[in-house]
């Protein structure tokens, strides 16, 4: 075990090296089976459960590397064992702590678990709350939010203190932007298209018109660009000629059910 986790240190984290890291991964997974002093047991050992904990720390960061969603939240509910306060009185806090959890709850955001966010965050002390630079992250995201701070959200994006953060804070831009479009299709007929970047934080005209694309027809609203702005054509339903005489036919037969009941 403890060989396997120093083989993995000394592998340089990049997307080349993603399967090998995976693949050493799963076979720590695999020895942890036979560990018989760790969650769940009744006398768990203090050495099993460092080395145990620090796998599953790997593994959860990987996880997000590989943008597998489920096995992320798979991974992070067993090292929540590990980080309660029963766990902490037995082994010292792990480094990581932190940059999980704080993980875990822009996870919450950007996938609008907001009622499981809240939960977590009142879990935390008010010191970490304040101070914690991993913890900060999601919490100033969620005010910026709530006050319709996009701009902050956006520059925000760019100084994450852990690269795994990014994919959350990226998905959680994205459901922003998600929002705004549906309500700038309600709310216009068209849009400058330099104004239209602003409205959804984005800065270069190739991603904004990747973006167009990739909203265009949804909610049954078309997205055009003509002479310098952005229309929003919305898609007339076809109406459908009501067949009279099957209507004529039903009523009678439904008046003639009514007459043999009363």
């Amino acid at each position: 075990m403890s060989n396997g986790l120093h083989k993995l240190k000394s592998i340089t984290e990049s997307p080349a090296t993603l399967q090998e890291r995976d693949k050493i991964l799963k076979q720590l997974k695999s020895d942890l089976c036979f560990f018989d002093s760790i969650p769940p047991c009744f006398d768990a050992d203090a050495k099993q459960c460092i080395l145990a904990r620090e796998v599953y720390e790997y593994a959860t960061l990987l996880s997000v590397e590989k943008r597998e969603i489920e096995e992320f939240e798979q991974h992070m509910s067993v090292l929540k064992t590990y980080y309660d306060e029963d766990f902490r009185a037995l082994i010292p806090d792990s480094q990581k702590m932190y940059t999980l959890i704080g993980l875990q709850l822009l996870y919450l955001l950007a996938y609008n678990k907001i009622s499981e966010y809240h939960t977590e965050i009142e879990l935390l002390p008010s010191d970490v709350l304040a101070s914690n630079v991993f913890i900060s992250v999601p919490v100033s995201l969620e005010q910026h939010f709530v006050e319709g701070s996009y701009n902050k959200i956006l520059s925000q994006r760019q100084a994450v203190p852990h690269e795994a953060y990014q994919v959350f804070v990226d998905k959680f831009v994205d459901a922003i932007r998600f929002e705004i479009a549906r309500s700038a299709e309600r709310a216009y007929e068209s849009l400058k298209l330099a104004d239209t970047g602003k409205l959804f934080m984005i800065q270069s005209e190739g991603e904004l018109r990747q973006f167009i694309a990739s909203n265009s027809g949804k909610e049954g609203v078309e997205w055009k660009v003509e002479g310098g702005r952005l229309w929003f054509v919305r898609q007339r339903a076809d109406q459908k000629e009501i067949p009279a005489q099957k209507m004529i036919s039903v009523c009678l037969d439904y008046a003639t059910e009514l007459n043999r009941i009363v």
